[in-house]
Parts: C-alpha cells; sequence; structure tokens
C-alpha cells in the first residue's frame, strides 16, 4: 500500500503517457471513436501466442544446500515448479482454442518477450527448453527474446556471457522470421544490457526488409522492455531507443513485458504512431500505484496472463487477453487500417471513452472488529467500463486524520470477489468516525465521494 501523499505518483505517470499519446491526437483528433468489434465473418490465415516473464527458476546450488538454506530453501521448493507448469498449461491452451475454431486450427507461433529465466543460469534455461520441447508441436515457430534476467548472474563479471550463454540454449539474439506473409521480428539487448543501441540498427534495416516485402500489412516486433511512454509501465519500466525506431513504421504492433503489469488494464495497449502491447507476467504482478511503499498488490503469484494473436489475408487482426488462473477471456482488440493510423485504441481516445467509476450504493460501507480488537472496514468495489485502478481512503475523527490509503484495485485478481476489507487499525471506543472514499479508474477519473459516519466499539 503507499500513503495518500504518493498518489501523484500515479497521476504523474498518467499524466506522461498522455503527454506522449499527443502523437495520436494527430490521427485521432477531438473526435471519439467508438471500439471496433470484430466481423462475424473474419477468417484467420496466421494465429499466435505471445506471453512474457515467466521466471524459470531451477537453481543447482540452493538445491545442493537443501534444508541447510532454511526458509529459502523452503519457498524455493514451493515456487520452482510453477513457472513450468503454467508456462505448459498456456501452451496446451493456445492449442486447445487453435483447434477449437471453426475455420482456421493452426497455431503458428509461440513468443516469449524476455525474462523466461530467473536469472539466466544454464539448469533454468533447460528447464525452459524441456517445457518448451514437450509441448510445443511441429509446426509451431517459438520466438524467444532475451530479458534483464537472462543477465542477472552474469552482471558483476562479463556481462557477454549472458549473451553467449542465451545463443547456446536459444541462438541467435535477434531473429527475422516470415511466417505465412507475415514478418516477426525479435530483438534482443546489446552487452550493455541497458540499451537496445546496437540491436537498434539492426531492427531498423529489418523492419524495413519487412515493408519493402509485405507493405502496409502489419508487421509484429517482439522485445523485452516496452517502448518508453507508451503502454502501461512504459514510464518506469520502458526503453527510449526503440520508442525513436518503431516510430517510423505505424504498421508495427509491438509486444513487450518487463513491467509485470496486468493485461486487463486499458492502458495495456497504446496506439500512437505504432501500436504497443503490454504482455503481462506469468510469474507475478506489480502495478505502477504502488510503486515506492511496495509496488505488489495483494497475492501477486496469482498471476497468469496472455495473449492470442489472429491475422486474415487483408492484415486485420483480432488480439484476446486471456487469464491461465481462471480460464477467461479478459478483452478482445480488433486492428484494422494500421498503416493508415486507423488508431481508436489510443490513449486519449480511450481516455475518452471511460467515465468515472460508480459505487453500486452510498450506503455499502460497514466496520466490524476483528479478534486483535482492530476495526475492519468492509465495502464493495466500484465499477467502471474498463478497470477501476484503485481507492484513496481517509478516515477522520472530527478534524483530525487518523488513517489515510491508497491501494489497487482487484481488478487483475478475477478469482477474488470484488470486496475489500481494510483494518483501520484500534480506534477509541465511543468516538465517532468519518470515512470518505473515493476510486479512481485507469485515466485517474475519479468516483463521486463516499462518505460513512460509525461509532467505534
Amino acid at each position: 500500500m503507499i500513503s495518500v501523499k504518493n498518489i501523484g505518483r500515479t497521476l504523474l505517470s498518467s499524466l506522461a503517457v498522455m503527454f506522449y499519446s499527443f502523437l495520436s491526437v494527430l490521427t485521432v483528433g477531438t473526435k471519439t471513436y467508438e471500439l471496433p468489434v470484430t466481423p462475424e465473418d473474419f477468417e484467420p490465415v496466421l494465429r499466435f501466442a505471445v506471453c512474457s516473464d515467466v521466471h524459470f527458476k531451477n537453481d543447482t546450488e540452493l538445491e545442493a544446500k537443501g534444508e541447510e538454506a532454511g526458509e529459502e530453501y523452503e519457498k524455493y521448493l514451493r515456487e520452482v515448479d510453477v513457472p513450468g507448469q503454467r508456462l505448459a498449461a498456456a501452451i496446451q491452451m493456445a492449442y486447445s482454442y487453435s483447434e477449437s475454431y471453426d475455420g482456421y486450427k493452426g497455431l503458428d507461433a509461440f513468443a516469449v518477450a524476455g525474462d523466461f529465466t530467473n536469472k539466466g543460469a544454464p539448469e533454468q534455461y533447460e528447464a525452459f527448453n524441456k517445457t518448451c520441447s514437450e509441448n510445443l508441436r511441429a509446426g509451431t515457430q517459438r520466438i524467444i527474446c532475451a530479458g534483464n534476467h537472462e543477465y542477472v548472474m552474469y552482471r558483476d563479471n562479463d556481462r557477454t556471457e549472458g549473451a553467449r550463454v542465451f545463443e547456446k540454449y536459444i541462438g541467435s539474439l535477434n531473429s527475422h522470421y516470415v511466417i505465412n506473409g507475415y514478418h516477426f521480428i525479435s530483438v534482443s539487448y546489446d552487452d550493455k544490457i541497458e540499451t537496445y543501441l546496437k540491436s537498434g540498427v539492426w531492427l531498423k534495416k529489418e523492419l524495413d526488409k519487412a515493408v519493402a516485402d509485405t507493405g502496409d500489412k502489419p508487421i509484429f516486433v517482439f522485445q523485452h522492455p516496452a517502448p518508453s511512454l507508451t503502454v502501461y509501465g512504459s514510464v518506469k519500466w520502458g526503453d527510449p531507443t526503440i520508442s525513436a525506431i518503431l516510430s517510423a513504421y505505424p504498421q508495427v504492433v509491438d509486444f513487450s513485458g518487463h513491467s509485470h503489469y496486468p493485461i486487463n488494464d486499458p492502458r495495456s495497449i497504446w496506439q500512437g504512431t505504432f501500436t504497443a502491447l503490454g504482455c503481462g507476467t506469468l510469474a507475478y504482478f506489480e502495478t505502477e500505484l504502488d510503486t515506492i511503499a511496495g509496488n505488489f498488490p495483494g497475492d501477486v503469484e496469482q498471476a497468469a496472463q496472455f495473449y492470442f494473436v489472429e491475422a486474415d489475408k487483408d492484415g486485420n487482426l483480432r488480439i484476446k487477453a486471456y487469464d491461465l488462473l481462471t480460464n477467461q477471456f479478459l478483452v478482445e482488440y480488433y486492428l484494422t487500417g494500421l498503416a493508415e493510423k486507423n488508431y481508436p485504441y489510443s490513449f486519449r481516445n480511450l481516455c475518452r471513452l471511460d467515465s468515472a467509476p460508480v459505487f453500486k450504493a452510498r450506503d455499502g460501507m460497514s466496520t466490524s472488529l476483528n479478534e486483535n480488537g482492530e476495526t475492519v472496514l468492509s465495502f464493495d468495489g466500484a465499477k467502471d467500463r474498463f478497470v477501476t485502478e484503485s481507492y484513496k481512503l481517509t478516515v477522520s475523527q472530527g478534524l483530525k486524520k487518523v488513517f489515510e490509503d491508497n491501494f489497487s484495485g482487484k481488478y487483475m485478481y478475477l478469482f477474488e470477489d470484488d470486496k475489500y476489507e481494510i483494518n483501520l487499525g484500534k480506534l477509541e471506543s465511543g468516538k465517532k468516525y468519518t470515512v470518505t472514499l473515493y476510486a479512481l479508474n485507469a485515466f485517474a477519473k475519479p468516483s463521486k465521494l463516499q462518505k460513512y459516519s460509525f461509532t467505534a466499539q
């Protein structure tokens, strides 16, 4: 959780994205566009899945220490098999979804946008490759790029060793495939890790080749950090070099990871000078909101989101976000006319379409005492067209504030009811307190202020 004084950081981050998205105003203007719906006769000729941040944790050194490592070893045993299980489940679901379709049933590629290992150890590569080989079928191209975690264990020595290990177990750091008439370009860090400077020169050449070959058709690009100031998470976790390169190619559809931010947040798609999507995580969530006091909201390890992407013969795209833990689709996007900068998913347009969150009932709050004599405030979450991102709560006794907090909504935890219980601590029995509460959506639009008064027990 984060104190109320830090709410400004969230708002500033949103404003930063809005500022960068000024470029999208040039294409969207002042008109509000309703979001397109996939036509019923949409017929794919290409299908792939894309995820990121799997974080295989196999560790031979820790296994050798065994019980001597204490709690660290116990935590390791609880977590070591989870990445493999989730990746295997994602691949299997991708095939199941493909085969359930009435028309085209192919799964042409499976992409991972970096951080498939937790520190780049050989045993983590081996575990990742084993899961892939046991689940991916012939005819599905594996597309992998390196993330920052692929270099973790090499940072104190020779950083280029991380690249050599990647090449040994995966192949070239950068790759370019043509699948069913569509170009797939995957780009990784250079040996300095922090920048795509060297890889960017290669990327531009490959993008030019793709344009020369397929003209206005979408080009799929994969890398680990998001292009700076595009999707949710790119304010803190983005890379500016790749943003500058991709901005010259309006038909690019870019997929990135790194932030671990939820993909059912509407800011996880962005259109401005190209199209970008954040891929979420199969490992653990983070959010921008709690970045100072701890950017891990709730039960963060309950996270497994990824995309299905389909293209028809004319370059139209259907992109569907999926939650693996609850086995449901989260949101669907339909992209068309990208080369003509048809960008209904611009920050500006999404912001204009969204209205402030609404609470179901003004009298929906209640309080109770827990076994420790602390007062617990309960309320149902507010509803929004997209998501209710956060809540600001203040509790006062007369003119004196006794409690305040700013906390994430539960929109990424679909297995939980959208209900909240906030521990206010021990209050003075017999004293009257006033609660003020409002919700913020993803674009920082506030709900109406909710008030509730009670007498402490």
